[in-house]
């Protein structure tokens, strides 16, 4: 899956484990931080423009939809609709959230913070 729908993914799950929608996001395999824009039922990633608006379903995106599903305490796992590739994950109500491809061969992890300032841990 295309690294800006993972990261989207991760600030979905974020925002539904918590109530709260991370303002920042930090791909810890890459040191990249993204701003995010909390909107109503949603949010937009500001580095792609894309908006987010979460569904039953999981996450429309400008009319590209993600199946998301949340499952037990901290698990997650979906589908990315138009490449056809499913992801598994966890996310708790801290800061970090984790994505595993469909083999949990890969896996990708998020710091996110709903705050404007990044969390300590990615501070040096």
């Amino acid at each position: 899956m295309d690294a800006d729908l993972r990261r989207i993914v991760a600030v979905e799950v974020h925002r539904r484990r918590t109530g709260r929608c991370p303002v920042l996001v930090h791909a810890l395999g890459t040191g990249e931080t993204f701003r995010i824009e909390p909107q109503g039922n949603g949010f937009r990633d500001l580095a792609t423009g894309l908006r987010a608006q979460a569904t039953p379903e999981g996450i429309d995106l400008d009319g590209t939809t993600i199946a998301l599903r949340l499952t037990g305490d901290i698990a997650f796992e979906g589908q990315d609709i138009a490449s056809g590739e499913r992801f598994t994950g966890h996310a708790g109500g801290g800061a970090s959230v984790t994505l595993y491809d469909a083999r949990r061969t890969g896996f990708f992890q998020y710091a996110v913070s709903d705050q404007d300032q990044p969390p300590d841990l990615l501070r040096a």
